[in-house]
């Protein structure tokens, strides 16, 4: 092994531990075992250690492989499964390029929607989002790819459609129109989907209700959501996005 690549999985060890110590610090912050105080302290400091790591990681890594694979994406049928890895990959070449600002670094109030599954997959999911709730502190391109091995483990798991559609919708909002609509077309499908396997999920609705009046314009289809997602008592962190645009959308309905 060279040393370029000796030092690429070093420092791909240090990201890991740092992830699983966001992930065990959350654990412990909501069973109480840490006070708040110190909470905050060691978060700000694993987050700013992790991120310094995971751009050295990416300086280290070819962008070509990147404009390839976004290249060779472009010219498949515009199927929705090709729409939706298209998608991802100019997303990527965005983040890569700078042109993107990360809107998510306050965003990390995922929670799991529903029992968890049952034997191995039970366990690869559980890992894989728990690393993907504490890269949003990072990195939403890295969370996306983790809530992507997700689904493709278990297609039907709700937190992941969600929060991946979530997390598209918020990095697109500084994207060109083209990347808004496959946004608005990928993020309101995953979405629905969400809302079609647990209607009662707050998360979702209120993240379609955002989608549908951010992506699309569509206010009154915007306040059919946040309504019931209000009625349904979503999380603090969830709720503050949706008290953020509820009077905006009141406003487009007057007019």
């Amino acid at each position: 092994m060279s040393n370029s690549s000796e030092s690429l999985a070093e420092l791909q060890e240090q990201r890991d531990f740092l992830l699983n110590s966001l992930r065990d610090l959350e654990r412990e912050h909501r069973f109480k075992d840490i006070d708040d105080q110190d909470y905050e302290s060691l978060r700000r400091d694993y987050v700013s250690r992790a991120a310094s790591i995971i751009k050295q990681i990416e300086n280290s890594t070819s962008q070509s492989q990147i404009f390839s694979d976004l290249s060779v994406v472009a010219t498949d049928a515009p199927k929705k499964r090709n729409l939706r890895r298209t998608l991802f990959t100019l997303f990527i070449v965005l983040a890569v390029a700078g042109s993107c600002g990360w809107f998510v670094a306050q965003q990390s109030g995922q929670r799991l929607a529903g029992d968890s599954l049952a034997g191995s997959i039970e366990d690869s999911t559980a890992s894989i989002l728990s690393r993907a709730r504490a890269t949003n502190f990072v990195d939403p391109k890295v969370a996306i790819e983790l809530y992507t091995q997700v689904l493709e483990v278990d297609p039907d798991n709700v937190e992941a459609l969600t929060y991946r559609a979530w997390l598209l919708v918020l990095i697109s909002r500084s994207a060109g129109d083209d990347v808004k609509k496959l946004a608005f077309t990928s993020a309101s499908s995953d979405l629905e989907r969400a809302i079609a396997l647990d209607p009662n999920y707050p998360d979702a609705r209120c993240f379609l209700g955002i989608t549908l009046f951010r992506l699309n314009d569509d206010a009154k289809g915007a306040k059919e959501q946040l309504t019931i997602c209000s009625e349904k008592n979503p999380p603090a962190e969830v709720k503050s996005f949706v008290d953020s645009i509820v009077a905006e959308v009141d406003a487009a309905l007057d007019n």
